[in-house]
């Protein structure tokens, strides 16, 4: 299950909700040639700090790797500059240099890739992030350290990643309505899709639930930027979908996978719940895998 902050982050979006609608248009959009060229500059500054992260570092001496104030602080720090990072390239080429010097030291390299994954794959993770990991897991990949069946464990992991990425069409699926009739994700007519894939028994999942339905301010956000919210239990119980059933704003489609063909076939990586997806007109992926205040601050920031 994953950890809710969503009191505070949905406290700050509907603040911000209330700041967009005071001045949000009065922002100018215009930058000057001067910023431009300082952002450029910076990019690549960063860019040369990512590179060279991990210099000196000594890979060898693994109490320090292992010191959770040394090894690990710095690996989050890297992450960090690693998440900032537009450019795929970039990303795997820091990624590679900072395993290839790990790879000197074999508890070394077998700890920090656990932190990776604990960091940026981990479902309950304040840090995750699958454009990150894909970088991690190409090399796991394609390394040599690895013995081939080391690899085939990382490889549906890396496929699981490499689905439903942001401007990406969703994978579609078949969900039953109440009264038995079949739909698809593809058929939903909205402007914005909120996919929300829920466990009746999870208990996060129903607080985002009770925040979204029980909040006029962003349910009326929601219904004036034509945002459908499409909930989704795809974990095979009818009985229990349908005793949650009253949990649900009636103005959402509420839906059951009767087929299980979402979780048998990985149609999306749930390995958390709620696991939430914002999805445009054409059903393609604007945000993967978040959380709700994200979502918030998708609609109220300037749009550029």
């Amino acid at each position: 299950m994953k950890s809710s902050t969503l009191g505070f982050w949905l406290s700050m979006g509907l603040i911000a909700v209330l700041l967009w609608a005071c001045n949000g248009n009065n922002k100018s959009k215009k930058e000057s040639n001067e910023t431009v060229t300082q952002k450029a500059s910076n990019l690549s500054v960063a860019d040369s700090s990512l590179l060279h992260f991990w210099d000196k570092f000594d890979m060898k001496d693994t109490t320090q790797v292992k010191n959770p104030d040394m090894g690990e602080q710095k690996l989050a720090d890297f992450i960090g500059l690693l998440s900032q990072t537009a450019d795929s390239a970039m990303r795997d080429k820091a990624v590679d240099l900072m395993l290839d010097k790990a790879k000197s030291n074999r508890p070394s390299f077998d700890h920090f890739i656990k932190l990776y994954e604990r960091y940026l794959y981990d479902g309950n993770s304040p840090l995750r992030n699958d454009i990150s990991y894909e970088s991690v897991l190409r090399y796991l990949i394609k390394t040599d350290l690895l013995s081939d069946l080391e690899k085939e464990a990382y490889r549906p992991i890396y496929k699981l990643v490499m689905r439903n990425k942001v401007g990406q069409p969703a994978e579609d699926f078949n969900y039953e309505l109440a009264n038995g009739t079949k739909q698809k994700l593809s058929q939903t007519k909205a402007k914005y899709t909120f996919l929300i894939f829920y466990d009746p028994d999870c208990s996060h999942c129903k607080e985002t639930i009770h925040q979204l339905r029980d909040t006029p301010e962003l349910m009326q956000l929601f219904t004036q930027l034509e945002v459908q919210v499409l909930a989704i239990d795809p974990w095979g119980d009818r009985s229990k979908w349908k005793n949650y059933m009253p949990e649900m704003s009636e103005k959402w489609i509420n839906g059951f996978d009767s087929e299980s063909k979402i979780l048998s076939f990985n149609l999306y990586d749930l390995k958390a719940s709620p696991t939430i997806y914002l999805l445009d007109e054409n059903k393609k992926v604007i945000l993967k895998d978040t959380y709700l205040q994200p979502v918030i601050q998708y609609f109220v920031q300037p749009k550029q």
